[in-house]
C-alpha cells in the first residue's frame, strides 16, 4: 500500500465501524423522521455516506454501482428521496462496499494516485488521491451528523468499540 493511504485507509476501517454503531438499534421509523424541515434524517445521511463510497470505487476503478435504491440520481438531494432502504439494507451495502474498498486501496499504485481527476470537489488537489482524502473527511463530517441524529432520537450515543 502507498504510504500517504496507509493512514486514510486506517480511517475509512474505523469508520467502517463507527457507521454501523450509529445504525445500531436504530429504528427505521425513527431514522427516517427528520428534526426539521431544513435538517436530513439519519436515513439519508447513511445512505448518502453508502453512495459516497460507491462514488469512491468508482474513482478507483471499480465498476460496481450502489444497491440503494429510492433516490432519483442517487441520496445526494433530500428533496429526490422517494423512500428509503431499510437500515439493515443500508448496512448491508456499507459493509460490501468496505470490503471493496479495502481491496482497492491495497493495490494503489503512486501513479494512480498522483492522476489528475476533475472531481468537481472542492479540494486544492485534482488528483484521485484529493479525492480520497475529501472522502474521508466527508465521511468523519456526515458521522458525526448520524452519532447527533441518535442523541436526538432518544437512543444512547454512539460507541466507539
Amino acid at each position: 500500500m502507498d504510504p500517504r493511504v496507509a493512514p486514510l485507509a486506517e480511517m475509512l476501517r474505523l469508520n467502517n465501524r463507527l457507521f454501523l454503531n450509529c445504525l445500531a438499534d436504530f429504528p427505521d421509523k425513527k431514522a427516517q423522521a427528520r428534526p426539521s424541515d431544513s435538517t436530513n434524517c439519519a436515513a439519508f445521511i447513511a445512505a448518502h455516506l453508502v453512495d459516497s463510497r460507491y462514488y469512491l470505487l468508482s474513482a478507483l476503478g471499480a465498476k460496481e454501482a450502489s444497491p440503494l435504491k429510492g433516490a432519483e440520481g442517487g441520496f445526494n438531494n433530500i428533496a429526490k428521496v422517494s423512500s428509503y432502504p431499510t437500515l439493515a439494507e443500508i448496512g448491508s451495502a456499507w459493509t460490501a462496499v468496505g470490503k471493496s474498498l479495502g481491496q482497492r486501496l491495497d493495490g494503489l499504485t503512486a501513479q494512480q494516485l498522483d492522476a489528475k481527476l476533475d472531481s468537481g470537489l472542492p479540494v486544492e488537489s485534482k488528483s484521485l488521491l484529493g479525492v480520497l482524502i475529501f472522502l474521508v473527511q466527508h465521511e468523519g463530517y456526515h458521522l458525526g451528523q448520524l452519532a447527533l441524529l441518535r442523541k436526538h432520537a432518544g437512543l444512547p450515543a454512539m460507541a466507539y468499540s
